[in-house]
C-alpha cells in the first residue's frame, strides 16, 4: 500500500524548473533498469513536506519513477495562515504553476528509463491543481484527484484527453457529494473517461 508514512527518505532533491531555480522537487526511482511508468505528484496546501516525499518513495517501491513537484519555491507552511498565504499566492499565477508541471513532465519524458507514460496526481490543493493541469498542461496519460477544487463545466473539461480518477468521502464538506456528482456529470458530458469513487466514511 502507498501510505506515505515510511522511514528514511530514499530519493533525492531535484531542480527541474529553469524559470524558478528555487523550486526543488523530490525524485524517487525504483530499483532495476526499467523502463518504468512515471508520476508527477502535487503537494497539499502546506507544500512539499517529508510526508509527500515518503509517498514518492512508496510509489517508487511500486515501480513508478516519481517526481514530487514543488509549487512553493522551496517553502512550506507551518500553520493554516501560512498555508493559505502560500496557496493564494500560487493560485494567483496559474500560468507559472502549469509551466512548473510542464517542466516536471518534460524532465520525466527526457529520461531513458521512463516508458513515456506519465500521470499526474494531487491531494486537496494539489488535487485541484492536478485537474487544472489536465486541462491546461501538456499532454499526459492520466490524472488522479484526491479531494480539491472541482469543476462542473463540460466546455472546460472537454480539453482533458485522458482518464480521470477521483476519490472522495461522503462525510466531507469539501467537496460535497453534490459537487462530486456534478463533476462526474460534466466529465461524462464532455466525453472524458473517468473512474470516480465516493466512500461512505
Amino acid at each position: 500500500a502507498v501510505l506515505g508514512n515510511g522511514g528514511e527518505l530514499e530519493g533525492s532533491d531535484l531542480t527541474y524548473f529553469d524559470a524558478d531555480p528555487t523550486a526543488t522537487g523530490y525524485l524517487a526511482v525504483p530499483e532495476g533498469e526499467g523502463p518504468f511508468p512515471a508520476l508527477v505528484i502535487i503537494h497539499e496546501w502546506n507544500g512539499l513536506t517529508d510526508r509527500v516525499r515518503q509517498v514518492a518513495d512508496d510509489f517508487a517501491a511500486e515501480g513508478y519513477i516519481t517526481l514530487a513537484a514543488d509549487l512553493y519555491s522551496g517553502r512550506t507552511g507551518s500553520n493554516s495562515q501560512e498555508n493559505i498565504a502560500l496557496m493564494q499566492e500560487v493560485s494567483g499565477d496559474m500560468a507559472t504553476v502549469v509551466a512548473n508541471l510542464n517542466a516536471a513532465t518534460a524532465y520525466l519524458k527526457s529520461r531513458n528509463d521512463v516508458t513515456g507514460r506519465i500521470g499526474a496526481m494531487g491531494w486537496c490543493f494539489g488535487g485541484g491543481i492536478a485537474l487544472n493541469f489536465a486541462i491546461e498542461g501538456e499532454d499526459h496519460e492520466g490524472t488522479a484527484v484526491f479531494y480539491g477544487r472541482l469543476l462542473d463545466d463540460p466546455e472546460l473539461l472537454k480539453h482533458i484527453h485522458h482518464e480521470v480518477y477521483g476519490t472522495f468521502a461522503g462525510l466531507d464538506r469539501g467537496p460535497t457529494v453534490g459537487e462530486v456528482d456534478r463533476f462526474v456529470a460534466a466529465l461524462r458530458s464532455a466525453g472524458v473517461p473517468n473512474d470516480v469513487h465516493v466512500y461512505d466514511d
